[in-house]
Order: C-alpha cells, then sequence, then structure tokens
C-alpha cells in the first residue's frame, strides 16, 4: 500500500531526512542497492545591465540525484521534488526490466566521515542579505561611473546542503556558503570598449573588489588610449600564425578545466581517448607545470566538496608533477573494473557513465606579476584577458580552439603598443604548456551561474612561447 504523506512534509525535512525517506521507499521495494545524493540550496541573483539591476531573483530549489541496482541492471534518477520520490522509483522499477543486462558490483566499503573544508561556511553569508550584494554593485558602479563606463555582469550569494547516503551505510555531508561574480566593463560611447574579471569565495570577506575595480578600469583606459590593430590584417585567409602569449587566469581557467575533465577521466583514458592514455609516467608538460586535484588547497577559499559522490573522502591526488604524468581519476566502480583504486572522483549517480573527474583543479603557478611578463617580452607578445568559449578539436592531442575576448593587447618591446581585435586561437594544450616561461601567483577563478555546487578552480596566468592563432573577428558593436 502506499504511504501518503503531506505536500508539504518534505519543506521541514532536512536533506538527511529527505536522504533517509527515499533509501526506505527503495529498500521497501527490494532493490540489492541504492544511492541517493540530496542537494539543497537557496541563492539570490543580480544581474546587471548598463549599471542597472536588470533581473534580481531569488530561489530555493533542491535536487535528487539517485540509482537504484537490482540484478544485473542499473538505473539512475533525478527529480527535484522528495515528494515524488516512491513514484519515479516504482516507473524506474517498471523501466529497468528492459535495460540490458551486464556486470555489477556492488560497493562494499563503507567509508569514513569526511572532514569539513575549512571556511566553507560563512554565518554572515549565510543570512543571504540582499543589500550586501547591492553594496557590492553600488561600489563598483561608482568606481566605474566616474571614468565614464557602464558596469554590467552578475553577483551571486548562496547556501546549500549535500548530503549522499546509501544502502551498505556510508553517509556524508556538507553545508556551505558561496558568493560568486563576474563583471564587465564597457565604454559609455564605444561599447567595442569592453574588460571583464571575476571573484568569488565562500563569503563576502572573499571577494576582491579593490582588484577588479582597477582591472575593468585600467583595461578600458588602456583601450581608449591606444590605436586599434588587427595581426590578421596582412595575411591571407588561412594563414595562422605563432606568437608569444600572456595569458590571465580567466583564459586559462576553462582550457584547464576541459583538459581535466577530458585529459585525466579514468574512463576516457582506459578508451584510449586521452592524451595520457597509455602514457601515465612520461613527462607530456613542461617541468615547470604542476596540476592537482585537491579541495583541501586554502587557495580555493572553501570553495570544495570533502567527499565524491560515492561517499569516498576527498583528497589531494597530484595529476601531474614536473610535466610527468602521476594519475588518471576514477571512481570506485570504474577502478574495480579496471583493476585500479578510486582517486575520490566519482561524479553524482546520473553522470556516472561519463566516468570520474575532478573537482577543484589547482595548477600551481610562480612569481612573476603581469607587469613583470609585459617588461619581458621583447619579441611581439598577445595579452589576452578572457575566453568567450571553448571548443575541443582533438581529444587524444587535447587540442582546443576558442576566442579571447574583453581585452586583447599587443606587447611590443616591454610596452602596450595597441589594443587588437579579438583573436581565435587553436592549439595542443600539452604542447603549449612545455613552451610556459614565466607565471604569476596562483588564485581562484570563480564566476557560477548558481549556488548548486562549491566548487572552482586555482590557476595563475601564464607567459607561453609561440601560441598559434588562426583568425581574428571583427567587432560589431
Amino acid at each position: 500500500m502506499r504511504v501518503l504523506y503531506s505536500p508539504y512534509l518534505w519543506l521541514t525535512m532536512d536533506t538527511q531526512q529527505i536522504a533517509q525517506h527515499i533509501l526506505d521507499i527503495a529498500t521497501k521495494k527490494k532493490v540489492d542497492f541504492c544511492e541517493v545524493a540530496v542537494f539543497k540550496n537557496e541563492f539570490l541573483l543580480k544581474r546587471l545591465r548598463r549599471g542597472q539591476v536588470d533581473q534580481p531573483p531569488a530561489e530555493e530549489s533542491w535536487g535528487v540525484d539517485m540509482a537504484i541496482v537490482k540484478g544485473k541492471r542499473r538505473k539512475s534518477i533525478t527529480f527535484d521534488n522528495p515528494l515524488l520520490a516512491e513514484r519515479m522509483i516504482e516507473k524506474s522499477l517498471e523501466y529497468l526490466k528492459f535495460l540490458p543486462e551486464h556486470e555489477i558490483t556492488l560497493p562494499r566499503q563503507v567509508f569514513e566521515k569526511a572532514q569539513c573544508v575549512a571556511n566553507s561556511f560563512d554565518e554572515e553569508t549565510a543570512l543571504l542579505e540582499d543589500s550586501r550584494l547591492l553594496e557590492v554593485v553600488l561600489q563598483l558602479n561608482s568606481a566605474l561611473e566616474a571614468k565614464g563606463l557602464i558596469l554590467s555582469g552578475k553577483i551571486t550569494a548562496g547556501r546549500g546542503e549535500i548530503y549522499y547516503m546509501n544502502s551498505i551505510g556510508s553517509a556524508q555531508s556538507c553545508v556551505y556558503t558561496l558568493v560568486g561574480s563576474g563583471f564587465f566593463s564597457f565604454d559609455l560611447k564605444d561599447a567595442s570598449i569592453s574588460a571583464y574579471a571575476n571573484t568569488g569565495g565562500s563569503s563576502f570577506e572573499s571577494l576582491d573588489l579593490e582588484r577588479v575595480s582597477q582591472e575593468l578600469i585600467s583595461k578600458c583606459e588602456l583601450q581608449r588610449q591606444l590605436p586599434k590593430g588587427d595581426i590578421f590584417e596582412k595575411l591571407r585567409e588561412g594563414n595562422d600564425l605563432r606568437m608569444d602569449v600572456i595569458l590571465e587566469p580567466y583564459f586559462l581557467e576553462p582550457i584547464f578545466d576541459w583538459l581535466g575533465f577530458f585529459g585525466f577521466n579514468g574512463l576516457m583514458v582506459e578508451r584510449g581517448e586521452s592524451f595520457i592514455s597509455k602514457k601515465i609516467g612520461q613527462e607530456l608538460l613542461g617541468k615547470n607545470i604542476d596540476i592537482s586535484d585537491n579541495p583541501l588547497d586554502s587557495r580555493l577559499q572553501g570553495i570544495a566538496v570533502p567527499f565524491d559522490f560515492e561517499g569516498m573522502p576527498r583528497s589531494q591526488v597530484m595529476l601531474a608533477q614536473k610535466g610527468r604524468i602521476m594519475n588518471a581519476l576514477y571512481d570506485s566502480e570504474l577502478a574495480r573494473r579496471l583493476g585500479k583504486e578510486s582517486t575520490g572522483n566519482a561524479l553524482p549517480p546520473s553522470q556516472r557513465a561519463e566516468g570520474a573527474a575532478p573537482f577543484n583543479l589547482v595548477v600551481e603557478g610562480g612569481k612573476s606579476s603581469l607587469e613583470e611578463m609585459i617588461d619581458s617580452c621583447q619579441q611581439p607578445t598577445l595579452w589576452i584577458t578572457k575566453l568567450h568559449y571553448l571548443g575541443m578539436k582533438h581529444f587524444q592531442t587535447a587540442t582546443m580552439t576558442g576566442i579571447a575576448q574583453h581585452g586583447v593587447f599587443l606587447i611590443e618591446k616591454g610596452k602596450v603598443s595597441q589594443c587588437m581585435e579579438n583573436v581565435r586561437f587553436e592549439e595542443i594544450i600539452p604542447e603549449a604548456l612545455k613552451r610556459v616561461e614565466m607565471m604569476g601567483p596562483s588564485r581562484l577563478v570563480f564566476d557560477p551561474m548558481s549556488a548548486g555546487m562549491p566548487s572552482g578552480t586555482v590557476v595563475p596566468a601564464m607567459k607561453i612561447k609561440d601560441f598559434r592563432f588562426v583568425g581574428s573577428t571583427k567587432r560589431t558593436m
């Protein structure tokens, strides 16, 4: 007989109670194994357009991501209303009969409780006061208006809970707060003049508004003062060009995120689809490149989850050390199937078929300032702020392409000489990482779309020799 619940009962329950409630339902349906991750988050968001709040949404949302196993069949389920749990499980059991059978090794290890990530929750930020977001907007807007610039972008603040539980007894939980932002500045009279900066962390105190303001203003001022150029103006269509580059963290963050997911994902490695397939232990990057997945790094400012979505506590995993590939990433199911060890990188149940991936990439940097990198440029060099979008051209070589935006400058003999048209690059990223000449200090790059899950990337600015460009894009504004 179906147990009836008040439609409002789940609103009074916390993530642990809901996870247990769902697990109890699955157990009564006589499944062999069940795992469930419950997400709850509340957030405020301010979208800014031309210096004014254009959209001020606020939301509380729930998410359930679970899987059930019966016999040799597994079915993942996602839904956003815990009240639907019994109905969703019943329907999934019906569908399960039609899925192909395959060998499933059920987990046996009950994991110990993960230690909370330091500074992951801030009481003041958790109040979600609208006025705090507006203070940030007003402060930046005032600084930009004084320079004849318009502020656009977004800022969000949120608090959340994640609870994971499975039917063999593993259970993990974390609570978190976050503040993230991505801001653009535009010239009042010439919208082709633009700049970008972001800042974030687990609290309002994490925001580096002085740096953001300085970056937004200084890059627009440079574009006002400098002549505009196009490095492809005198080249025939189809010709490429190699130039030294200074790439800021905003440009490099998505590149390293993709390198992490597609390059170090154990499933892709074992399939031969990664640039490190059959090459673990080899020196594929520059000797000055160290990359890890590390939720405990203090530069993440608390933006991390201390366990994976099989309930395994997470710790630092070295991916590349002095350019040498050290590890690929595995969840426990993938590890058992391939004769490896789990690294604590299981994705949520519904995403498990995509393999295992890093949650918090940390790319170690150096001590060079941006000014020192610019001063060192004796050859013509492009200084690039942000990546507009990214595409993977070839998985086995990690060849990526994308367009630079919101600040592209030409440096000649240590001086910034021109503001350039946006450029498209196409580069074999591991090869480019063999040509890194200078690096700045690594810092958190964090511009989230929501408060769904705390995950950030720590990356430096880099000066790279002979980066490949394949074209420029004329501005239409």
